[in-house]
Parts: C-alpha cells; sequence; structure tokens
C-alpha cells in the first residue's frame, strides 16, 4: 500500500507542480474565468483554480471523479458549485480566437455578423445586444489596443469593459 501511495504522488507532484506554474495572470479588470472546462466546481476546481493546461483540468477532472463531489458540491451549494447558474457554452474565447479579424471589423463599426455571433455565445439577450454593439464600438480601442492583441487578451478587456457597464457586467459574472 505504501508502495503505491508513493508512486501516485511522485506522479503527481510534476502535474501539481507545472500546473501551479502555469497559473494564468489576473486580467486588470481581476476577472477570472471559472466554470470553463471540466473542472468547473468541487475539489478539483478548488485544488487547481487558476491552473491552465490539459494536466490541471486533467488532474482537476481526475480529482472530483475520484472523490464524487460534483453531486455533493451541487446539491449542497459548496465547493465551488452553483446549480442556480444557468448552464451554458462558455466559448467566448474560442470564438473569438476564430474571429479576430472578422470581429475587430465589426466591433470598430458596431455591428456586423461577427458581432452578432459573440452576443449569442456571451448570452446577451436581445434587450441588452444594442448596449452591447455600442460597448464594443467604444471601447474598441481598449479591446484590441493593437494588431498583436491576442484573443485571450481581446476576452479579457472586453470582460473588463462590460464589468464597467451596469447593463452587461451580469453577463460576465
Amino acid at each position: 500500500m505504501r508502495r503505491i501511495i508513493t508512486v501516485g504522488l511522485l506522479l503527481v507532484m510534476p502535474v501539481m507542480s507545472s500546473a501551479a506554474e502555469a497559473t494564468t495572470p489576473n486580467s486588470p479588470s481581476g476577472y477570472r474565468p471559472t466554470g470553463d472546462g471540466v473542472g468547473g466546481c468541487g475539489w478539483g476546481a478548488l485544488l487547481f483554480e487558476g491552473s491552465t493546461g490539459v494536466g490541471a483540468h486533467v488532474m482537476a477532472l481526475s480529482t472530483n471523479v475520484s472523490l464524487s463531489d460534483a453531486t455533493f458540491g451541487l446539491s449542497s451549494g459548496t465547493l465551488g458549485c452553483d446549480a442556480h447558474q444557468p448552464i451554458r457554452y462558455k466559448g467566448g474565447r474560442v470564438y473569438i480566437s476564430g474571429n479576430m479579424t472578422q470581429l475587430a471589423e465589426d466591433m470598430s463599426q458596431g455591428h456586423g455578423e461577427a458581432l452578432a455571433g459573440l452576443s449569442d455565445v456571451l448570452g446577451i439577450q436581445a434587450q441588452d445586444k444594442a448596449a452591447f454593439y455600442t460597448l464594443t464600438q467604444q471601447q474598441f480601442v481598449k479591446i484590441y489596443p493593437d494588431t498583436k492583441v491576442t484573443s485571450d487578451q481581446v476576452m479579457d478587456h472586453l470582460v473588463a469593459a462590460m464589468l464597467a457597464d451596469p447593463a452587461l457586467a451580469k453577463y460576465v459574472l
């Protein structure tokens, strides 16, 4: 038994170490996406909070599966699990990554198909879409500060702008 535990710890330590080193720095707004990926709540999410990479997500998921705590967390409202939140696809970063050029053009104009698609992915309701389009146009220089901006930076800048807007903050909280 001792040998199994020792081997298990030796296998886990490098992954935990690299996961801790791979933490994502906080954005200027302090926003840190939660719930993305399979380790969205439970002890796995708590242990590996802020970590990125496949290894960290696998470890978070493995922790949740081996402890069977996601069901407990959802029913008790603990471990970062919130059953009152709507289940939705949080693919904003993926969408932005695939539409960087068109989104930049649409945001600069305050309208367009790619921008409408992003509003759908973010779950912006019909009554708030005009405010979202106006915000992206007004904040375009901050959202897309230069041509070297990455899709993650665009998302972070967009989230910061939305958090500062009383009507749109609810979509990123």
